[in-house]
């Protein structure tokens, strides 16, 4: 985050692209946006996130394994539960909380 010139959900990403008056973007997102991007503002050029070490962020397996009938399972059914200690609970909502407040 603290190289980032930009963060924002898939639309705001979408739309800072396409206003912004820059024509060359390092997106460091799933690789469908970036054909979205490409079709939206043509003559600008949108390069992936190089990986980092085994990780790559634009194409991550694990979260192409999630689908919407597992999310309406999960919610339905309140399983898998994952229980974590209060400290760690409390870290990690941070993130969360500051992605929805820039959303």
């Amino acid at each position: 985050m603290r190289h980032a010139h930009f963060i924002g959900s898939t639309s705001a990403l979408l739309k800072h692209a396409v206003q912004n008056p820059a024509t060359s973007f390092i997106v460091a997102t799933e690789p469908g946006i970036i054909h979205q991007m490409e079709k939206q503002a043509p003559g600008k050029k949108f390069i992936p996130a190089p990986p980092e070490g085994n990780c790559a962020c634009n194409e991550c397996p694990y979260m192409k394994r999630n689908t919407l009938e597992k999310v309406y399972t999960c919610l339905r059914d309140l399983t898998p539960e994952i229980t974590l200690p209060e400290d760690v609970r409390v870290q990690a909502l941070q993130p969360i909380e500051r992605m929805l407040a820039i959303s």
